[in-house]
């Protein structure tokens, strides 16, 4: 896998700030009003700038050559990976079989803000809120599927985002898992990209996250790579 990060510097415009003509007398006042005319000023200018940031920073790119496919990601967001929780000789006897380690490959999206000192290479499952992706096998992918159906029943349903469709599931296939957004996205061979997100914040300020519409504009900018 590879990926590749895009960053875009924000320069400030200069801000022209006019110097009135004063009498000793009218002085003070001129002042104060000259003064709350610049900060009224820069404050517009901020503001302008902080929207132009946020429109116009693209998203950062992730590429994974291996199983044939890119996608983007919101640029406050930062890729790292899960802490393993279980010893070596355990995750040895899981490969054995041809099995893995639950996100043991999986990329890990966290706000850069609520990410803070933390090692992005050793992420602590469950106590940090995250947006993880992972490709999963013809197998894996068919058991989530009729373990989501087997919970769900109905609610796991198939809906268009972009330019394929997509199953949507009411939470994670699997005990206790309304806590998450879920989605399955097909890609060649019958593997699938797996999408699980908090619906709430682990860490304060808490609240609901909003991770479905942030997962949904993520699938929409999956490219697939010719065959």
């Amino acid at each position: 896998m590879s990926q590749c990060v895009s960053e875009r510097l924000i320069r400030f415009r200069g801000l022209a700030m006019p110097v009135p003509l004063v009498t000793p007398s009218g002085l003070r006042a001129t002042t104060i009003r000259w003064a709350c005319s610049v900060l009224a000023m820069l404050c517009c200018q901020l503001a302008l700038v902080a929207t132009v940031s946020a429109e116009d920073t693209p998203w950062l790119l992730y590429r994974n050559d291996q199983d044939g496919f890119e996608l983007r990601f919101p640029p406050n967001f930062v890729p790292g990976t899960y802490k393993r929780r279980f010893p070596s000789n355990l995750v040895r006897e899981l490969r054995d079989p041809g099995r893995r380690e639950p996100f043991e490959e999986a990329i890990v999206l966290v706000d850069r803000a609520r990410a803070g000192l933390r090692d992005l290479s050793a992420l602590p499952s469950g106590e940090i809120t995250a947006v993880t992706i992972e490709v999963l096998s013809r197998p894996e992918a068919e058991t989530r599927i009729a373990l989501g159906r087997q919970v769900y029943g109905q609610e796991v349903v198939e809906v268009t985002i972009g330019s394929q469709r997509r199953h949507k599931f009411p939470g994670f296939p699997g005990p206790n898992g309304t806590g998450a957004f879920y989605y399955l996205v097909p890609l060649r061979n019958h593997t699938a990209l797996e999408f699980t997100a908090y619906r709430k914040f682990l860490e304060p300020p808490l609240g609901d996250t909003g991770y479905d519409r942030i997962v949904e504009q993520i699938i929409g900018t999956l490219r697939l790579f010719p065959r």
